[in-house]
């Protein structure tokens, strides 16, 4: 389901998710410390989730975050092209919190597929500034902007053109620290972002 912008209703998701695993709101909510009414307003599509709540949501439920994007039909045996002006979006987080974020997804998702690749877009002040976790290997590249990466302790300031590489278990996060918007290439292995 996709609101009228194009962009995925992920409330119906999480909900049969949830449904599936047997959970209440509140148990999920004390899984992942979200309350219930919050979880309930994410599940009717009244709320967006941040990123990272969105990252502990997945994680609880047993799904990865190219769930929430749908299908896209691709014939393993033939070349998967995507234009970019039918690239699946999401959006994360508000604006005015800071914590902003639209991920393109540029491949398909299934347990199929070795990667999970998107561009994030992050306008400026905004990003993720909640330090997220998970097993894996990322990739990056600064398609434009300027961005400041954070991995554990470590505070990066990247440039259009650099790329970047870390074990996904570190806690990591990210910022726009210019005044422009910033596009990352952003690649996870395997696909449980």
């Amino acid at each position: 389901m996709r609101d009228r912008n194009g962009t995925p209703r992920i409330g119906v998701k999480l909900r049969h998710a949830r449904q599936v695993l047997g959970l209440s709101l509140e148990e999920l909510g004390a899984r992942i410390g979200l309350t219930e009414g919050y979880l309930s307003k994410i599940e009717n599509d009244r709320a967006t989730p941040s990123m990272a709540a969105l990252h502990r949501l997945v994680q609880a439920l047993g799904i990865n975050m190219n769930a929430m994007f749908g299908t896209l039909q691709h014939n393993a045996s033939e070349v998967f092209v995507l234009r970019q002006n039918e690239r699946p979006h999401m959006e994360t987080g508000h604006r005015r919190s800071g914590n902003h974020v639209v991920l393109e997804q540029l491949v398909p998702s299934g347990p199929e597929y070795l990667l999970q690749i998107n561009v994030h877009v992050i306008e400026a002040g905004g990003g993720s500034p909640e330090l997220i976790s998970h097993k894996g290997q990322e990739f990056g590249y600064v398609l434009e902007g300027s961005v400041e990466l954070l991995v554990e302790a470590n505070v990066v300031a990247l440039e259009a053109g650099d790329a970047f590489y870390f074990n996904s278990e570190l806690g990591h996060g990210y910022r726009n620290i210019g005044s422009t918007t910033v596009r990352i290439l952003w690649v996870n292995t395997p696909p449980t972002f």
